[in-house]
């Protein structure tokens, strides 16, 4: 009886320790599908989007304006992508969802402080895909 207590421990020892090994073999493929590809293929600043498509294309514009960036997101899963408007030490934050492997997107700002401005885009780990600026002041969009 014994011997039976011992093999069955023995068994059980070694399902456990299969266990283990395949749990850790199989680890590395999750975080190889979790590393993202998404990249920004093209970003425009406008004074709006039409058919997905970004108008009034500028660098400058008026004071209290909506400014739109347009992204051409591709090579990535559908996941989340943070726009930051800063200016100055005032940042403001939108969180966009990328729907898929070539996606089109935007965000605007008000824009009430003039001044140098920068917009930048980056994926869900916080890596930075891309980075425009722009100037608010008098004069309208150029």
């Amino acid at each position: 009886m014994t011997h039976r207590i011992v093999g069955f421990a023995a068994i059980a020892m070694a399902l456990t320790v299969t266990a283990v090994v395949a749990q850790e073999k199989s680890a590395p493929a999750a975080t190889e599908k979790s590393a993202s590809t998404l990249t920004v293929a093209d970003a425009k600043l406008g004074t709006g989007v039409e058919n997905r498509q970004i108008v009034g294309e500028a660098t400058t514009f008026d004071l209290n304006q909506k400014v739109y960036l347009w992204l051409e997101l591709t090579g990535g899963p559908a996941d989340s992508i943070t726009v930051t408007w800063t200016t100055g030490d005032k940042s403001y934050e939108t969180m966009l969802k990328a729907g898929g492997p070539t996606y089109h997107t935007w965000a605007y700002k008000t824009v009430s402080i003039a001044g140098p401005w920068t917009v930048s885009v980056t994926d869900a780990s916080g890596t930075a895909l891309k980075q425009l600026e722009f100037t608010v002041g008098g004069g309208g969009a150029k």
